[in-house]
């Protein structure tokens, strides 16, 4: 009985106008995101590396087929560093880390998870069953954990770079945090002294 309720309520939930334009809002605020890029670029390395690794599993792959893999996952890690590359006119020097630290990690994500949970393993594996080394499944293997891994590191440099760019064009154009507002015509030693030369004749 108690379950039939829950049901009924779960039911009544969705069905409420307000419950879509919550979903509608989130899922627009997601995609609006530009870090949802760094996250959909990795993403999309690891399944263009998958799919490589799948479709030679068991026929032969040549040096051209590695270097369209190679370009499929080096285009994907370019739409992972959009964050980076363009963090917004708005964006603070924060920001611009923020967007840097959230692709560096989940790029190392990406690279590591997939050698160390994937490569490795699934070498083991062959080697364990006597599969022989010039066989398509070692090939599809190599190139396509290479593939994958090559893409990552020149991602992960090409954001350390832009990083250093962004963040310093960030900071030029906002000034120094302890700059006197130009607005005030004393410098900066005057506005220190709590009142400069108007202090100096409170005695008349």
């Amino acid at each position: 009985m108690f379950g039939g309720t829950g049901i009924s309520r779960r039911l009544a939930k969705v069905t409420e106008s307000w419950f879509w334009d919550d979903l509608r809002e989130a899922v627009s605020g997601l995609v609006r995101s530009r870090s949802v890029w760094a996250v959909a670029g990795n993403a999309g390395v690891f399944f263009s590396a998958l799919a490589s690794l799948l479709h030679y599993w068991s026929r032969p792959i040549s040096f051209g087929d590695y270097a369209v893999v190679q370009l499929v996952c080096l285009a994907w890690q370019v739409i992972a560093l959009i964050p980076v590359a363009w963090p917004g006119r708005s964006a603070t020097a924060r920001d611009v880390e923020d967007a840097s630290g959230l692709h560096e990690g989940m790029t190392l994500t990406t690279v590591c998870g997939t050698w160390i949970f994937g490569v490795f393993p699934a070498a083991g594996l062959l080697v364990l069953f006597g599969v022989d080394v010039d066989s398509p499944p070692w090939a599809a293997l190599l190139f396509s954990g290479t593939a994958l891994m090559l893409a990552c590191v020149a991602g992960l440099m090409t954001g350390t770079a832009l990083s250093g760019m962004e963040g310093r064009q960030h900071r030029e154009a906002g000034g120094p945090p302890d700059a006197p507002d130009p607005g005030d015509g004393r410098s900066g030693a005057e506005a220190d002294s709590g009142g400069g030369f108007d202090g100096g004749f409170d005695g008349d």
